[in-house]
């Protein structure tokens, strides 16, 4: 088994700093509700990043209205991108949106699918969300439904490996 170099491992380490530090920065000024701070932050991580949870707090920024007018179609454009890359709390929210009709076309199938992948992941919102969303689906669509969320499952549900230069969950429903 060949050994890592110290010097690759100091250079990974250069390189993901910025992102983790200005991601950090991101969240410090959304909770202090600098909103305009957040969303530049956010906006600059998840454009040229591909930054999975800035382009959560992006998603939230436009469907609250925080440091940009409020823009459920962004918003879900957002939770989307997030959502395909395994955020349960983009998940539900994304569902969400379906449910509602906020920026998406209202469809029920839709919205139980997204909340069944947040439920994969335990998300508990997405978990109480499910049967909701379920009892408003026919017997045909029910059946679609499954389908797809076995797909989906597959692909955006709880992965086995775990990433340490990913940035952790920040609970912020």
């Amino acid at each position: 088994m060949k050994k890592i170099s110290p010097l690759l491992i100091l250079l990974f380490t250069i390189i993901t700093s910025p992102v983790r530090a200005d991601f950090n920065d991101g969240v410090v000024a959304y909770l202090m509700g600098d909103y305009d701070k957040a969303f530049t932050t956010m906006q600059s991580l998840a454009e040229t990043s591909d930054h999975a949870y800035a382009q959560y707090y992006l998603g939230m920024m436009y469907m609250k209205g925080q440091g940009v007018e409020q823009d459920y179609k962004n918003a879900g454009e957002w939770f989307r991108k997030a959502s395909e890359k395994n955020i349960p709390q983009a998940q539900y929210k994304l569902g969400d949106l379906y449910f509602k009709g906020r920026g998406v076309p209202k469809d029920f199938e839709y919205a139980y699918v997204w909340f069944s992948v947040g439920a994969s992941h335990k998300h508990p919102l997405s978990v109480s969300a499910v049967d909701k969303a379920k009892t408003k689906l026919s017997k045909e669509e029910l059946i679609e439904a499954d389908k797809l969320i076995s797909s989906y499952v597959k692909k955006y549900g709880p992965k086995e490996d775990f990433d340490p230069t990913q940035p952790i969950k920040i609970e912020n429903e």
